[in-house]
């Protein structure tokens, strides 16, 4: 999931989920003043200037600065863009893609439809555990550190029989309600394999969860013997 970075700051500006008043409209004097007495909305745009470069000098440590500070106060579209520059270390900062899960998923509660699809994107892509793209629940209380990854899409990280280890019902559930799609769900069950018995009280709380029919059927076959 890498981001050019010519089109970061349309991607910040565009994917958060409510409007803000560009600051290139601003008064670069008034917009400083609102943001130093503390309000969000004004940080993150302070934070946009410094980024841009437009109406005052490209600054990327000020715009870390602003951005945090913005980010610290809940506002959503300072999450969600600090959770891409953890990502793809943008304005010096070391890429991290379990800072950037933790930033998102507080953008993903407040409903940024980008953050919840930019986790499920993460997910998918083996670059976090299910539980730290879970953005329904509390996150993870131990920090997370880099280890091998041996699927696409879930926390596991054993070997088994020397084969990658194959979904727990967990990881599916997790999958599922993250936002992978049946489909591609159904693709990485039959390559790796479940851990459990599709019982009629696992299939239902799979169906409630959005398991079409095509992924129970393939999960319903693909039990691996440990």
């Amino acid at each position: 999931m890498t981001f050019r970075p010519e089109i970061f700051t349309l991607v910040i500006s565009c994917a958060i989920a409510v409007a803000t008043v560009s600051a290139q409209d601003k008064d670069f004097a008034t917009l400083q003043r609102k943001a130093e007495s503390g309000e969000p909305i004004a940080e993150f745009d302070l934070a946009k200037a410094y980024l841009e470069g437009k109406i005052v000098t490209k600054d990327p440590v000020q715009a870390l600065a602003w951005l945090q500070k913005s980010a610290d106060q809940r506002y959503v579209g300072a999450e969600f863009a600090l959770a891409y520059m953890y990502l793809n270390g943008a304005a010096k900062l070391p890429k991290d893609q379990h800072k950037a899960a933790d930033w998102f998923r507080k953008a993903a509660k407040q409903q940024n439809k980008a953050s919840q699809d930019a986790l499920a994107t993460m997910l998918a892509q083996g670059l976090i555990s299910a539980e730290e793209a879970n953005w329904r629940e509390a996150g993870p209380t131990v920090a997370k550190t880099p280890q091998p990854v041996t699927h696409t899409a879930a926390s596991t990280q054993k070997q088994v029989k020397g084969r990658p280890a194959p979904f727990s019902l967990a990881e599916v559930e997790t999958g599922i309600t993250a936002g992978i799609t049946s489909k591609r769900m159904a693709t990485l069950v039959q390559q790796f394999g479940v851990d459990f018995k599709l019982s009629s009280v696992t299939r239902k709380r799979l169906t409630d969860e959005g398991a079409d029919d095509n992924l129970l059927t393939t999960i319903s076959v693909a039990r691996r013997n440990l």
